[in-house]
């Protein structure tokens, strides 16, 4: 018992100074503001935090010209996942410039068990209030903005409704959502942070993104993107009333309107390189999995690309000519899209076949030249792959045997044509028996075909997939009675339901179980087109953003059309 005790104390003590070891691993020592830029008298937030260690003697800058609010206040918090502590300890002053101008807050320091830490300085921008700001300014407003307004072809934007407000904004509602033609369109959910503080002309604003979507062009030309009215719950001045379960706080609604914005897309400029269609950032692999082989075997190289541009858009590069290999068209193992915080990123592999037409040692570079739209040039990636050794292959040629020779005769140099009788087989045993064979055959045919039709009848899998257009018809007739009531919520959930039942029945997808996007990703493998599977997405959003925000007559009838057209289009 007492060793058994002792080998678990041990086992204890060893979690401990692993999980010690591993947090001294990343200590960090910074500083932190919640507003770079701030109006003359307003007040700034600065806070030097420690993470992963123990501190003391902690020494803060010189507030040189800034008046010193209060602090250091000091808080602690501590987390374990997957077995990994964190602990973070933050001290935080509030602080007023008092001078307008770029103020500096030198580092501070700390003594922690990694040494003494320092901080980077900070700079903050003080600026004067505008004079007329409190008149000519609304106390709540959105603004849109767009990552670039001239952008090109796959190229990847990022649309921010922005909202500014001096006020207490409870929710957001946004009626309707402008027609983006000419464009591929995902949204992706706004960053969770909480208030931002921003001044805009000379007024201080609270700031946060209240909705975000990526935007891919399709097409070059012109864009405008039509301003769209926005409803904003605010809470009552000086109501101390809090929510419960039972009872939500008293909202004031308002109604905003974004501000439209113009977008340019153009082709990215001609170019001689070996270019891939792909716009925007990217990083590539290239690995090969034999470092020897024969003449009979093939080279397999796969190419991984990763980046932020449109996936459709993106082929796959052509392998320089080389007299001593021949190159097959490459496949596409994987094309994977995926959510990236703020934007959307997308993985790619190729896979090349190279056949080596001659022995030796082959040193193989891969590339991938894709446009980057900050630098306005076409970027190269190559990477140079370990040398294969090329080894002679078996080359077998087909010989003949002696006694396949004697089996061989020479060719005839002449030709002599003669009449033989021949013995009818009218009425022989043999016509007799041809005739039998071949009834018996029909009659086996005739079962097994009545036997094949019997058994797809009572398929349950076919019987749906044969009755899953009446059934979608009947969930849609159910959802257009629905039009003209106050539920919207029960319309657009039997739109969304007519149209994932339909899918599941007809392609086997279990559509009512996955999300919309998983439901896409499937629907790419049945040879269903882009612009099928860009219409039943539309369809997915909009039937999302319907459930959580009232929707006009219009965009009712709308919607039931569209799931109307596209399921008429999947059943032809």
């Amino acid at each position: 018992m007492t060793s058994m005790l002792r080998a678990v104390a041990t086992s204890i003590l060893f979690c401990l100074i692993q999980l010690t070891l591993s947090a001294q691993a990343n200590v960090k020592f910074y500083a932190q503001v919640d507003a770079n830029k701030i109006i003359q008298g307003s007040y700034v937030e600065v806070q030097f935090i420690l993470e992963n260690d123990s501190g003391s003697d902690f020494t803060p800058p010189s507030f040189n010209g800034i008046d010193v609010l209060s602090g250091p206040n000091q808080s602690t918090s501590m987390t374990i996942v997957n077995g990994r502590r964190s602990n973070k300890i933050s001290l935080t002053y509030t602080l007023r410039p008092k001078n307008v101008g770029i103020q500096r807050i030198g580092a501070a320091k700390i003594k922690t068990k990694s040494g003494v830490l320092s901080t980077q300085p900070l700079k903050i921008e003080v600026i004067k209030a505008s004079q007329n700001s409190n008149q000519s300014i609304a106390d709540v407003f959105i603004i849109s903005q767009i990552s670039d307004s001239v952008a090109y072809v796959g190229q990847q934007l990022v649309l921010d409704y922005k909202l500014y407000t001096l006020l207490d904004v409870r929710t957001v509602n946004m009626v309707t959502e402008p027609e983006f033609d000419g464009f591929y369109k995902e949204e992706i959910r706004a960053s969770r942070s909480g208030f931002q503080r921003e001044i805009y002309n000379g007024k201080e604003y609270y700031t946060k993104s209240v909705k975000r979507l990526i935007l891919f062009p399709q097409q070059t030309g012109t864009y405008n993107i039509e301003a769209v009215p926005i409803e904003l719950g605010i809470a009552k001045k000086g109501s101390q009333q809090s929510r419960s379960f039972f009872f939500s706080q008293q909202l004031i609604k308002k109604q905003v309107v974004t501000t439209p914005l113009t977008i340019v897309v153009k082709n990215t400029p001609p170019t001689t390189l070996n270019y891939s269609g792909a716009v925007g950032n990217y990083r590539m692999e290239a690995s090969t999995p034999k470092r020897s082989l024969t003449t009979d075997d093939a080279i397999i190289v796969n190419m991984k690309i990763v980046g932020n541009g449109d996936s459709k858009t993106v082929i796959p590069p052509k392998w320089p000519f080389n007299d001593s290999l021949e190159v097959y068209d490459p496949n596409i193992l994987d094309d994977e899209t995926y959510k990236n915080g703020p934007e959307i990123t997308h993985a790619k592999i190729f896979e090349y076949l190279l056949v080596p037409k001659v022995t030796g040692r082959y040193r193989l570079s891969a590339e991938f030249t894709y446009y980057n739209p900050d630098s306005a040039r076409y970027i190269t990636l190559s990477k140079r792959l370990p040398t294969i050794q090329v080894l002679k292959g078996s080359n077998k040629v087909v010989e003949i045997s002696k006694d396949t020779e004697k089996q061989i005769e020479g060719i005839m140099t002449s030709t002599k044509l003669s009449a033989t009788a021949r013995e009818s087989i009218y009425g022989s045993w043999w016509h007799n028996s041809l005739l039998g064979l071949i009834g018996i055959s029909s009659i086996g045919l005739i079962l097994f075909y009545n036997h094949r039709n019997k058994s797809v009848d009572t398929n349950p899998d076919e019987i749906k997939r044969k009755k899953a257009y009446s059934v979608a018809l009947s969930r849609l007739e159910k959802a257009k009675q629905l039009m003209g009531g106050d539920d919207s919520k029960a319309l657009y959930e039997e739109i969304t339901i007519a149209t994932k039942k339909y899918i599941s029945d007809k392609y086997k997808i279990p559509a009512m179980h996955i999300n919309n996007n998983e439901v896409i990703s499937q629907l790419k493998n049945q040879d269903i087109n882009d612009k099928i599977l860009s219409e039943i997405r539309e369809i997915f959003n909009k039937s999302e953003m319907g459930l959580y925000a009232p929707s006009s007559s219009a965009s009712k009838d709308q919607i039931y059309n569209d799931t109307l057209d596209i399921i008429s289009q999947l059943e032809s």
